[in-house]
């Protein structure tokens, strides 16, 4: 499936199967879930379907006979959009259209459009920002029933974007809308941050193990909420071995001389590790472990965790920079979130 421009595609289908459990766009963060921030702005039509459900972070459900989706009224002469504000501004490297729970509700074409605009930006009846010009990420593509399409960018995008335009040709329901790529790093803020934060460009780039909670809940922000089981926090299978430890390693959006760590238990209690410690590293390597000279340092000692807590400690190498963190959970459970506050060394360095 590919579209024709100057002789060559500009996107791939990156699982044909429909049952890749990783893939090409796997490591990209999804810039337009409602976890990260993101908000549906505008939609010209939401007859059967609220347009937000698109960014929702959990997978599609039927209930009650409700559509979980964004639907629009049938036999409209023009084609249906909506506009989201992403979570964080980025760069694009490729698309998930979710259609699943819908069979003949479906819209029978989509395209995405995307622009970078002020964050209080205006969307007019047209479906058009307010000084800014749409530029097209994805041409018209067939899409099918209960299916995922995950569309990828052969050369994800250059600029970044801070808002995306979904539009249905000519009308139907698209279930989730997930733009995935890479969050631009802004530089507005100053003094200390939380370096290990998705809005920061903070990425898990490896786990033990994710059987009950995703990983990339780590670095979701602000703390868990009992809204959705699915961004709660990273939580590993039973180890059954008082000896196992399972880990997470983050890179931080940028390196930086870290003061503090927050280890937050929110929800879970009774489920909790026994204990936990951070070891932090400096490499130019995405994963530290394919650095064979990348050293671990260990900046919080085991500390032990209580439920239902946010655990605040002080780090005890704070001279050194660091481009990623390791958290060791003992022996197993979950964790809501993790913090990594410091200072970024570019900032240091400029002053």
């Amino acid at each position: 499936m590919g579209n024709v421009q100057s002789s060559l595609p500009t996107y791939y289908n990156a699982d044909p199967t429909n049952e890749a459990y990783t893939h090409s766009l796997s490591s990209y963060v999804d810039l337009a879930s409602s976890a990260i921030g993101a908000k549906l702005i505008r939609a010209s039509n939401e007859r059967f379907g609220a347009a937000a459900n698109l960014i929702k972070p959990d997978a599609p459900s039927s209930q009650d006979g409700k559509l979980d989706a964004w639907v629009t009224r049938r036999h409209n002469p023009e084609a249906d959009w909506a506009v989201v504000r992403l979570g964080s501004a980025g760069t694009v490297a490729g698309f998930d259209i979710d259609t699943r729970g819908l069979d003949g509700e479906h819209a029978s074409q989509v395209s995405i459009q995307g622009c970078l605009a002020p964050e209080g930006s205006a969307v007019d009846s047209h479906g058009d920002v307010d000084g800014a010009e749409w530029e097209e990420l994805l041409p018209e593509v067939d899409i099918s029933a209960n299916s995922h399409h995950l569309l990828a960018l052969w050369t994800p995008t250059k600029n970044p974007f801070n808002f995306v335009r979904i539009t249905l040709h000519p009308d139907g329901g698209v279930s989730r809308l997930r733009i995935l790529g890479t969050v631009a790093v802004s530089s507005d803020s100053e003094g200390e941050v939380d370096l290990a934060s998705v809005n920061a460009g903070a990425r898990v780039v490896h786990v033990s193990d994710e059987k009950l909670g995703a990983k990339e809940n780590l670095i979701l922000p602000g703390r868990a909420t009992t809204a959705s089981r699915e961004t709660r926090g990273w939580k590993t299978r039973r180890s059954r071995s008082d000896d196992h430890s399972d880990w997470a390693i983050v890179r931080l959006g940028e390196p930086g001389f870290l003061t503090r760590i927050e280890l937050d238990t929110l929800f879970y209690d009774g489920d909790q590790p026994v204990s936990a410690s951070v070891q932090a590293c400096y490499t130019e390597m995405e994963n530290p472990e394919r650095d064979s000279e990348c050293f671990w340092y260990q900046i919080v000692p085991r500390t032990e965790l209580n439920g239902n807590k946010l655990h605040k400690v002080d780090v005890t190498l704070n001279d050194v920079p660091f481009s990623h963190i390791k958290l060791v959970i003992h022996p197993d459970g979950g964790i809501s979130r993790l913090r990594a506050f410091g200072q970024r060394v570019k900032e240091i360095e400029e002053e």
